[in-house]
């Protein structure tokens, strides 16, 4: 091994032994055991650090975390007794997993590590995300959906609003709830915007939203609050998206213009424009601002060029956010698909590998995985640089899970210390 990677472990133990170590990595703190009182052989806690370090260390199955637990735990647990743990949680354990993700959260906000990177102040962008899609007949979750589509067999979704910090460096998710069976994520908004306030009040200043939350009760609940809204405008509002298309489509000449950017072979850059003739248009009395953010693409084979147009509506005042500021939410919020979505699905499965369908084992490995991927994500953000200093770059995911992998096996018990557990977070 060689002296840069036994410090690149040493550092990753000591930073894991400093978080793990806080209230808020307590499970039973938060969360009541499911089991009957009868017949329990492995203790809570025990059962819930397997799971969490097998999404630290991206194992891919309840198999592979037996294996697991075989070199990192005192005991090898078997596979079918996490699945059955699992299938045993009802909707008040998810509630308590939910409360404790807002702990850490406002755990690593009192540190210090959620301060806004580039930006004037906290901006959380919430969006929809699918966890879990497969046969109807496999459809447990009461919170799963049917959906009919014209030209093939029904199916079902169980599907969340998830919210994510993008201000702060490791843009961590914050909070996640399934969305009802009943409704659709603009319907869950309202619930999903209190609970945020009752518990990152002073944290966020201004919610960026795609244009499946454009609403006017949303804009008109966020504005009352008064907080700042940034929402994507699409044909779900006619009226506003014609009257921005007459005003800003013709447009020629930008406020701003990013720099070319290479992405996966192409050069790509950003133009905005805006304007305030839309002031209190209709009945949104709150509103400030539209923008058109324009994506331009020169393809890197053809030399062909391309331009994509998204509209936005504000209620910001004209200087909260400098020109720039401006592009880089709008892209921020567009990097949720390639920063957190896309880790989700493609470093840990999400959406094609469910460790338990039973119950509501979806929403827990889904709050669980969650808190695995805040942990990994700050840990590679802001502990774990590669040798190009220069020029920041990170490690990448799998990268830091096999660290982590090499850790649990080696010092598994010493990243867990008991401790006895105390009133308040």
């Amino acid at each position: 091994m060689t002296t840069a990677y036994r410090k690149f472990l040493e550092r990753s133990q000591h930073f894991l032994q400093r978080i793990l170590r806080k209230p808020a990595w307590e499970f039973n703190r938060f969360v009541a055991d499911p089991r009957q009182q009868k017949g329990r052989r492995w203790k809570f806690p025990t059962l819930m650090r397997a799971l969490l370090c097998g999404f630290l260390t991206n194992r891919a199955s309840l198999r592979a975390v037996e294996s697991l637990t075989e070199c990192g735990f005192e005991q090898r647990l078997p596979d079918s007794t996490l699945y059955d743990f699992v299938g045993k949680f009802s909707g008040d354990e998810v509630a308590g997993l939910r409360r404790q993700l807002h702990a850490q959260i406002r755990t690593d906000w009192r540190s210090k590590s959620l301060d806004p990177v580039g930006l004037p102040c906290g901006i959380v962008a919430v969006d929809n995300k699918t966890l879990w899609t497969g046969p109807v007949t496999q459809a447990h979750d009461p919170h799963a959906q049917v959906v009919h589509p014209p030209h093939r067999a029904a199916y079902a979704q169980v599907r969340a609003v998830r919210s994510v910090l993008l201000s702060a460096a490791s843009q961590p998710v914050i909070d996640q709830v399934a969305i009802r069976a009943d409704t659709n994520e603009g319907g869950m908004f309202p619930e999903v915007f209190r609970e945020l306030e009752a518990t990152y009040a002073a944290l966020l200043e201004i919610y960026s939203l795609d244009a499946g939350f454009c609403s006017q009760a949303n804009a008109r609940l966020i504005a009352e609050a008064h907080k700042g809204y940034i929402i994507g405008l699409k044909g779900n509002q006619p009226e506003l998206f014609r009257e921005a298309e007459r005003l800003l489509g013709g447009q020629t000449q930008p406020e701003r213009s990013s720099d070319w950017e290479p992405y996966q072979g192409d050069q790509l850059r950003y133009h905005l424009y805006r304007t305030t003739e839309m002031e209190a248009y209709l009945d949104w009395s709150h509103l400030k601002q539209v923008w058109r953010v324009e994506k331009e693409i020169r393809k890197g084979k053809t030399g062909q060029v391309e331009h994509e147009n998204r509209y936005y509506v504000t209620n910001l005042h004209w200087g909260r956010l400098k020109p720039e500021q401006i592009l880089y939410v709008v892209r921020l919020h567009w990097a949720i698909e390639n920063h957190c979505n896309w880790t989700m699905d493609v470093i840990w499965d999400e959406d094609s590998k469910v460790w338990c369908g039973q119950g509501v084992g979806i929403q827990v490995l889904g709050l669980l995985r969650v808190m695995a991927f805040n942990l990994v994500s700050l840990l590679r953000c802001r502990y774990l640089r590669t040798r190009a200093q220069t020029h920041a770059a990170q490690r990448r995911w799998q990268e830091c899970c096999d660290v982590l992998f090499l850790l649990i096996c080696q010092a598994g018990s010493t990243l867990f210390p008991h401790r006895p557990a105390i009133a308040g977070i």
